[in-house]
């Protein structure tokens, strides 16, 4: 028998192994790094002494701290640390602060304290096409922390974390986000 061999040509020989170290050293290469997530600045370091709370999402509360021990409550300007920044909630949320915790100043008492409150996540209404097919992330959503510490010492008093969404309206969200803390502040403390 007779075996009839051709020889491969040599420029298709170079041609196939200079693929098929491409895809070798394709595959081997590293991959390039995450993309960067964004972090907001937080008011609040120390999260582990936090627990969830019935009211508020993640609360803790310095032991034997009761809000009519407070001679002066001073809320500091709202921090958005956002990524999509809205002026009107900062405003409605500041003032809403105002308006809880102001009327709970006992001029009987011993401690002035300070608020601090940041912004953490803003989510706005999805457009007419996307909250047809949008996901539960994709929601109005507001997320805030706030810390009150003593004004003349900075120790932590309460810290709070929450946030609240709703299915139509970012409005809707920060209003029900302000009346749960309006009741932890008149339950809780």
């Amino acid at each position: 028998m007779k075996t009839i061999t051709k020889s491969v040509p040599v420029p298709v020989f170079f041609v196939l192994l200079l693929c098929i170290s491409a895809a070798i050293i394709g595959c081997s290469s590293r991959s390039p790094a995450p993309a960067a997530a964004y972090l907001p600045d937080r008011i609040i370091r120390e999260f582990n002494d936090m627990h969830e709370h019935e009211t508020v999402a993640w609360v803790w509360i310095r032991r034997g701290f009761v809000l009519e021990s407070c001679r002066s409550i001073t809320v500091d300007p709202l921090l958005d640390v956002s990524q999509t920044q809205d002026t009107a909630v900062s405003t409605r949320l500041e003032n809403g602060l105002q308006d809880i915790l102001k009327p709970r100043e006992n001029k009987n008492g011993e401690l002035s304290v300070t608020v601090r409150a940041a912004i953490l996540n803003v989510h706005h209404k999805p457009g007419w096409l996307k909250k047809w097919f949008a996901e539960f992330d994709a929601f109005p959503y507001i997320e805030i922390e706030l810390l009150i510490s003593e004004q003349e010492t900075g120790l932590p008093l309460v810290k709070i974390i929450h946030f609240r969404r709703d299915l139509k309206s970012l409005d809707t969200a920060l209003g029900n986000l302000l009346d749960d803390l309006g009741d932890f502040f008149s339950t809780a403390l």
